[in-house]
């Protein structure tokens, strides 16, 4: 085994076993599942919602004190492709076989202010450094959010998730999810949002100093 392959196989043993203690202090049951899934919701500043050169970063969705609103983000009609409708940006990899998309899923994303819940297809993978390179998780984090600019979708947040939030997510579903929610107990996550007239398209990003992992779940309207 290689130096490298054994720094990603540590790593991932490593998130799943931070996913286990954690998960028995919430219950995993559905009262915990549903508490989340419900917040009242209000607009978000129109001013962070402006429009931006899609070669810079993603808007920041969540800016101020207002709750996050997905209806508050713009319409995309970019071509999106077929999904995941993103790959991971050049110089990155998944070195490991592809994950299989889960048909129908429920798995929640961190808004800045609370979880959204969201049901359909899901995708997740890790993603590391190509060729040896060294992994750099702002270069990443910035490739990715101009990917999601130019699809015409908004940064929401891009800040460390709440202990209490964090373990409200029922045991099953991190530890089912591990590949794409990475260590979100000591990194901030990255969510972004692409609005479509038909769908909500959800991205969580979470890149430490060894890799990154990336959760893309879609709903439809």
């Amino acid at each position: 085994m290689t130096i490298e392959r054994f720094t990603r196989t540590a790593r991932t043993v490593a998130v799943i076993t931070l996913l286990l203690p954690l998960g028995a202090a919430c219950g995993g049951g559905d009262t915990a599942d549903h508490a989340s899934a419900s917040p009242t919701s209000t607009a978000a500043r129109s001013s962070a919602l402006s429009e931006e050169d899609p070669g810079s970063p993603s808007p920041d969705a969540s800016a101020g004190t207002s709750a996050f609103d997905p209806a508050a983000v713009p319409l995309s009609e970019a071509p999106l492709g077929d999904f995941p409708y993103l790959t991971i940006p050049e110089g990155f990899e998944n070195p490991n076989a592809p994950i299989p998309v889960v048909p129908h899923g429920r798995v929640p994303f961190w808004t800045g202010d609370r979880l959204e819940w969201v049901e359909g297809r899901v995708h997740q993978s890790p993603v590391y450094a190509r060729n040896g390179r060294e992994f750099s998780g702002p270069e990443l984090t910035a490739a990715v959010g101009s990917a999601v600019t130019a699809l015409g979708g908004v940064r929401v947040t891009d800040s460390p998730m709440p202990g209490e939030i964090r373990d409200s997510i029922p045991r099953e579903v991190r530890v089912d999810y591990a590949e794409g929610f990475g260590d979100m107990y000591n990194n901030p996550v990255s969510t972004y949002v692409i609005r479509r007239a038909d769908r909500l398209i959800w991205i969580h990003l979470c890149a430490d100093s060894a890799g990154a992992s990336w959760l893309i779940a879609e709903s439809t309207t």
